[in-house]
């Protein structure tokens, strides 16, 4: 009826189900993009529904194999300890609340699952639409304790010891119930309802009232009264029953005990430190000690076994039930009651949730190139005060979970989204698919465009699929090798998530052959190096610390016998290696005879390259283990002696009752000794075989990753030469631009460098004074005009003068910035303007060659610049001729336009006013300003 903690195997016969509750199911299971638009959840059962939602998909959820391999994914949310209120469900629906182990195999629940639990043993003996309406009021009925049940918590982690025996009781007695209720006919239903009277409508407070409204207008009481008899009866007699087992095996069960959840992820074993010290405070033990350190840790910071006894007192160790609570790995997040009251998931599980949402639901690999992977890093960038590199705690909250997902959200609709249509897997043939064939999918769905170097994890990501399989491959398969090829791509772009996963101890188990850089190899190689341990001495370390006293037959049998039945309970059961299963072998013939030594290490070891170097942390491990066989052996010698005072006790004729009192004593003083040495061998034994197992796995990843490394050294190898070629390109080209600071000054200092070396080449090119000899040399011989030609002679020696000033000028401040002392911008002269040619000269070219003279260095001349208050025109409105400057000239203050004087005063004979705007224009030298001296 109800597993154990170990995998569960749930039918969706045993499921009832309301349709919009799986809907409610599926829909925070699964991604919303792999939901079809077109799916109706409007089934009658479970599987039905299921089996929609797959054909729908069309290959989408490839991932599961089958429908019940998705409705096995949707059951394990359903172990969630009240998960009914995190779903919202209403109406019919089905928990499966999971029996949990303690250290010494007593059976726990939590407390919040103890009414789903009993309403899994309650039969529902009709049929149809008589089934759903029983059940229905029976759920309804139930509720009513909710209430008075959940005042009895102090805290939702709490749990409470389970008894099989009691459940099996009450549903036998519900069935015998069943059976007399059909059997009696002669059931009548005094005071039935009366729907159709609406004075008689009156809502009751668990719903029933309206259940059995909402059931009348279809199968009316008047019709269907015997079937109502029976019901009215039977809900009776289930909320009688339940009650009573609710109060007598619950509600008054012994809880002395402090319950405290020993949450196992993977090999290492956890214990919430909040949820510690609370346990502790509810059953008035003393927490002094460490106290004060959880108050100052986060909500959901944690202890390892190791930590905890060595912060709680031997005494209070005893009254600690620490229950075993499966972090199991699955493809949903499974939350788990936080000791604040909330939720919370391992955050290794709500990153894993995460990036199967970016690569499987919104298959945002495929469609985007590498300018837009920055905002997936600046998105992993934004989390890291939640998945911290230094290693953070094991587990974050639902709230955090929630906002991690509204900001991928968020930031995939602003960056990612995109109507163009995404490719989906294809099926694959009956036979199965190749290594080649997964390459071809890889460049089928456009991975190889943005991540061209996913084609080297072809191979690897194909061993993982066929490892230790001899069946043919199938579609999910597929699926699996095309999303650990896009996992390897994603985390060796996102370093800062590796580091949180080697925090985690997650680093390999996401990509198996993806190889942490953080993981110190040496340690492994050192590891490698040490002997198995074998089956002896794990059996010499149990009876060193299982002691037994030596007392009368009939009395101290019974007392041994029942310390060596804890001891043996306390004590986990580990699956073996092959390797510890061979090394057991050969240590168990060795044994057989008296005579033959001590095994040694096989030639094989000793040859082994990778077994050269001693395991510093196995040498600690060891160390441990020899200094407490001393202290064991030291133990049995004292109970030795205590034995032997018993027996001198025994032959001085003292009764029986007083050696038993006196034996008891001294087992009670020795206890806390023993019952330390047993915890901690426990720990070591765990660490044995987990290094074990550690070893060989990694053992295998080693020697499969050979090939990897060496193409990769050659590739690196490649990439060394380029990197070479272009660093040498690049210091050629920046030889000779000085100074390299990235300051400010620095950057100025460049500014001016570079605007000296353009006008350097402006220069070079142009040849100013060159051009300008040439262009006077032209004018001399065409001009036949002794005057002209001074003239021009003149105006050239005074511009090549002049550009041979500049030129010199660049040189020089180049050379200055070029030296060896760092130079301010401050400190660098202003240049000389460069030399133009005079309006004289350039009329005269024209008025010899009719065209104008070609401009020399154009870009160097500047713009003359406008004053205030005037016009940028040139030329005098009365004679149409230029103004080369601005003496000769009178500026009308209205308009702002000047006209040369000697034009002027010719037009002041006709008018005295601005040929452009009419304003009144006086001569300064008729008409002075006032106030002139």
């Amino acid at each position: 009826m109800i597993s154990t903690q170990s995998t569960m195997l749930v039918s969706s016969k045993d499921m009832v189900f309301s349709s919009d509750n799986v809907k409610k199911l599926v829909e925070r299971c699964i991604s919303k993009e792999l939901i079809p638009v077109d799916w109706k959840c409007d089934q009658s059962d479970v599987r039905s529904n299921l089996q929609s939602l797959f054909e729908c998909s069309r290959g989408q959820l490839g991932m599961f194999e089958s429908v019940t391999d998705l409705f096995q994914a949707l059951t394990n949310f359903l172990t969630a300890p009240g998960c009914a209120n995190l779903l919202q469900f209403e109406g019919l629906y089905t928990t499966i609340p999971i029996i949990h182990n303690s250290i010494k195999g007593v059976e726990y629940v939590y407390k919040m699952d103890v009414l789903e639990l009993l309403s899994f043993a309650i039969p529902c003996p009709f049929k149809d639409w008589q089934a759903e309406l029983v059940r229905l009021a029976v759920k309804s009925r139930l509720k009513c304790f909710e209430a008075e049940w959940s005042s009895r918590f102090n805290s939702h982690c709490e749990m409470i010891k389970m008894d099989f025996g009691m459940i099996k009781m009450f549903a036998a007695n519900l069935n015998e119930c069943a059976r007399a209720l059909f059997k009696n006919t002669e059931l009548c239903i005094p005071h039935l309802p009366d729907f159709s009277n609406a004075a008689t409508d009156v809502e009751s407070t668990d719903g029933s009232y309206e259940i059995l409204k909402s059931f009348d207008e279809k199968y009316p009481m008047a019709k269907n009264r015997q079937f109502y008899a029976r019901m009215f009866s039977w809900i009776a007699t289930v909320g009688k029953l339940f009650n009573k087992v609710l109060e007598e095996s619950f509600m008054s069960a012994d809880d002395s005990k402090a319950t405290v959840r020993l949450l196992k992820n993977g090999k290492d074993s956890y214990v919430m430190a909040h949820e510690l010290l609370q346990s502790m405070k509810n059953k008035n033990m003393d927490v002094s000690e460490f106290e004060e350190e959880v108050l100052k840790m986060s909500n959901l910071a944690t202890f390892n076994f190791r930590e905890v006894a060595q912060k709680v007192k031997i005494d209070d160790m005893k009254n600690i039930e620490f229950i075993r609570i499966n972090c199991k790995e699955s493809t949903i997040a499974i939350p788990i009651p936080a000791p604040d009251g909330t939720y919370c998931v391992p955050a290794s599980d709500a990153l894993y949730d995460l990036i199967s949402d970016i690569i499987v639901a919104k298959k945002v690999l495929q469609r985007i190139n590498r300018e837009q992977f920055e905002h997936i890093r600046s998105f992993f960038k934004s989390l890291e005060h939640i998945f911290l590199v230094s290693g953070g705690d094991y587990f974050i909250s639902l709230d955090d979970v929630e906002w991690i997902k509204a900001k991928w959200e968020k930031t995939y609709e602003d960056h990612f989204k995109s109507t163009a249509a995404v490719k989906h897997i294809r099926k694959i043939r009956k036979g199965g698919f190749t290594e080649d064939d997964l390459d071809k999918e890889l460049e089928y769905l456009n991975l190889y465009n943005c991540f061209p170097e996913m084609k080297r994890e072809v191979e690897l990501a194909y061993k993982v699929v066929t490892e230790d399989r001899n069946i043919t491959l199938k579609l999910e398969d597929m699926h699996s090798a095309v999303f650990q090829c896009q996992m390897t791509i994603l985390l060796e772009n996102l370093p800062n998530v590796c580091k949180f996963l080697h925090s985690q101890k997650m680093c390999i188990k996401w990509v198996p052959y993806l190889r942490c850089v953080l993981c110190k190899m040496p340690q492994l190689d050192k590891i490698l190096n040490k002997p198995p341990v074998t089956k002896e001495v794990i059996k010499e370390l149990v009876e060193i610390t299982t002691v037994s006293v030596v007392a009368p037959p009939e009395e101290t049998d019974v007392i041994v016998e029942e310390k060596d039945q804890e001891v043996t309970s306390d004590v986990p059961k580990k699956k073996r290696s092959k390797k510890t299963k061979k090394s057991e072998e050969s240590n168990q013939s060795t044994s057989e005879s008296s005579t033959s030594p001590e095994p040694e290490v096989s030639n094989k070891s000793q040859s082994c390259p990778k077994c050269s170097r001693a395991s510093h942390f196995a040498d600690v491990a060891n160390e441990k283990l020899r200094v407490s066989k001393v202290e064991c052996k030291h133990l049995k010698k004292e109970l030795a002696n205590a034995e032997l005072e018993v027996e001198i006790q025994k032959q001085k004729g003292m009764d029986k009752d007083e050696r038993i009192r006196q034996l008891e004593e001294l087992l009670k003083s020795k206890d806390n000794i023993i019952e330390r040495q047993n915890m901690d061998l426990l720990v070591k034994q765990d660490t044995i075989l987990n290094l074990e197992m550690e070893v060989e796995f990694n053992y295998n990843i080693i020697q499969g990753k050979s090939k990897t490394i060496e193409h990769l050294e050659k590739f690196l190898k490649k990439k060394g030469y380029r990197i070479n070629e272009l660093e040498a390109q690049q210091s050629s080209e920046l030889r000779t631009m000085e100074p390299t600071r990235s300051d400010e000054e620095t950057e100025g200092v460049r500014d001016v460098l570079f605007k000296l070396l353009e006008i350097q080449r402006t220069l070079k090119s142009g040849n100013p004074v060159g051009k300008c000899r040439e262009l006077a040399q032209r004018i001399c011989m065409k001009a036949h005009n002794k005057e002209i030609e001074d003239a021009t002679r003149c105006e050239a020696i005074k511009f090549c003068e002049k550009a041979k000033v500049y030129i010199q000028a660049v040189n020089t401040q180049l050379e200055m910035i070029r030296g060896s002392r760092v130079v301010k911008p401050e400190e660098i002269p202003e240049l000389p303007e460069f030399p133009a040619l005079s309006k004289r000269f350039l009329k005269t070219h024209e008025n010899i060659f009719k065209s104008e003279a070609p401009k020399i260095c154009p870009s160097l001349l500047k713009t003359p610049e406008v004053k205030p208050g005037e016009l940028a025109d040139t030329d005098c409105l009365i004679c149409i001729e230029e103004m080369e400057s601005e003496e000769g000239t009178i500026k009308c203050e209205c308009c702002k336009r000047r006209y040369h004087t000697e034009c002027v005063q010719e037009w002041f004979k006709t008018k005295r006013t601005c040929p452009a705007c009419s304003s009144v224009l006086l001569d300064d030298s008729e008409f002075p300003t006032l106030g002139r001296r």
